[in-house]
């Protein structure tokens, strides 16, 4: 597979084209000037996902990523990114993030995998509602990894939050495992049942990865 971005005019070299704005219960406006987007939120709503800016991506099953973005703020604030099966039912594809903005660009960074079936219209959303500090956005990026690829979190630890947002419990029996940067499984944070619905990641102070498995047998 070819390293090309995967995300539609992730660089804003045409504008706006390849993105939406989504005002659920507040009211925002941006603006693209030398390939960077800023954000005035002018309501900001009560709830994150009251104000959305949103792209699509394809991915395949079974096939890992690298998501990239620089960001800033006015002031300090922090922001919410996902990507998401775009459909009311709630079903992340690599869980969602909330990440500290600085007054200074910096780059934020992870890999995941795609671990549902294949999906042309993946939604990528950045969630700003909830707050009303302005802040901006340039180069993003979604890339095919390639081995040895960590993304740029694993050397900035501190400004991403991993365990934010919801899953959709599956149906079956399932457990949220909780592994390490290095990709070994520290502990299991829950568990149920199976068609318990939506359900919140618990917050840890430590640095990781949750992953929402089927238990078989």
């Amino acid at each position: 597979m070819s390293k090309k971005n995967l995300v539609e005019n992730g660089d804003f070299s045409k504008g706006l084209k390849g993105w939406k704005a989504e005002d659920w219960s507040g009211k925002f406006s941006a603006k693209v000037e030398r390939k960077e987007i800023n954000f005035e939120i002018l309501e900001p709503g009560k709830e994150s996902w009251s104000l959305q800016f949103c792209g699509k991506v394809s991915l395949k099953e079974g096939v890992s990523y690298i998501f990239d973005m620089k960001a800033k703020a006015i002031s300090p604030r922090t922001l919410n990114v996902n990507i998401k099966k775009n459909e009311k039912k709630y079903l992340p594809y690599a869980n969602g993030r909330i990440i500290d903005l600085s007054t200074d660009w910096q780059d934020y960074s992870w890999k995941f995998t795609m671990k549902e079936a294949d999906d042309a219209e993946a939604l990528l959303s950045f969630d700003m509602g909830g707050n009303a500090i302005g802040w901006s956005l340039k180069e993003v990026s979604l890339k095919v990894a390639e081995e040895g690829d960590l993304g740029s979190s694993y050397r900035d630890r501190g400004r991403i939050q991993k365990n934010s947002g919801y899953f959709n419990s599956p149906n079956e029996p399932w457990e949220l495992c909780f592994y390490s940067l290095e990709g070994k499984l520290v502990k299991i944070l829950d568990k149920g049942k199976g068609g318990e619905g939506m359900r919140a990641y618990p917050r840890t102070d430590k640095s990781g990865v949750m992953v929402v498995k089927e238990v078989k047998g």
